[in-house]
């Protein structure tokens, strides 16, 4: 049972609930509705506003932060069946696990660090199953990475510039070896051939329309690029007959 004492009510109050029983759920959603309001950058161009959204973020962080530390084990409720969820958002075939290879995070395994971002990114009907770190693990956690939720893919690149798929629109995924790439050079050929050059394989991941969504290369093992092309032409059979 979740914790009920003073604070903890307080927070509740902070995100918008009411004084009922609540779920994990429902405190999941109120957060994303009340960071979604409150986000500095809805209020650039009206310092003022701008200042007063500072502080109110800030506070909405504040809470969900203590109330999810104050409350490990609370908050339960039942998991859903594959009944009750949408058809689209049901368990695919595929286990999408990537065997402990770095800089890939699955469920549970994503770190804390990134779950206010994940959250304002993917607003309240979206969740991520997966995290993998597209520029190099950092303390701070990932600048580039690729999220794979439960309707599709966010990717967050070099720029910042974040790109989404529905997975109803990818297109083709390709799992290529870059040393049979017809781009790769002689001086390229020969280092991988005389030495381990770690990862080989691109992945790259294509529009319906034929554009290039995300391609990756040396960011993650050849063994988690397998997995991510078996999740994602997993995911294209499902929503091809959805």
């Amino acid at each position: 049972m979740a914790c009920s004492c003073e604070k903890c009510r307080q927070h509740t109050a902070q995100l918008g609930l009411g004084r009922g029983a609540v779920t994990r759920t429902a405190m999941h959603k109120a957060y994303r509705k009340a960071a979604k309001a409150w986000h500095p950058d809805r209020f650039a161009h009206d310092a003022a506003r701008r200042h007063d959204a500072e502080e109110r973020f800030k506070q909405i962080q504040i809470a969900f932060r203590e109330l999810t530390e104050h409350n490990p084990d609370g908050w339960e409720e039942p998991a859903p069946t594959a009944e009750q969820l949408p058809s689209r958002a049901r368990p695919t075939g595929v286990a999408l696990s990537f065997g402990g290879a770095p800089g890939c995070y699955v469920g549970p395994q994503i770190p804390a660090r990134m779950t206010d971002l994940i959250f304002s990114l993917l607003g309240a009907y979206d969740s991520a199953l997966a995290l993998i770190d597209l520029g190099g693990r950092r303390a701070e956690g990932p600048s580039e990475f690729l999220i794979l939720a439960t309707h599709g893919l966010l990717q967050r690149d070099a720029l910042q510039i974040i790109s989404l798929l529905s997975y109803a629109d990818v297109g083709e995924v390709r799992l290529a070896d870059r040393r049979s790439d017809g781009r790769a050079g002689w001086f390229q050929k020969l280092v991988w051939k005389l030495a381990d050059a770690g990862p080989v394989y691109a992945l790259e991941i294509y529009r319906r329309d034929g554009t290039l969504f995300c391609a990756i290369e040396r960011a993650i093992e050849d063994r988690a690029k397998a997995t991510l092309y078996r999740f994602l032409q997993d995911r294209r059979q499902q929503y091809k007959g959805a």
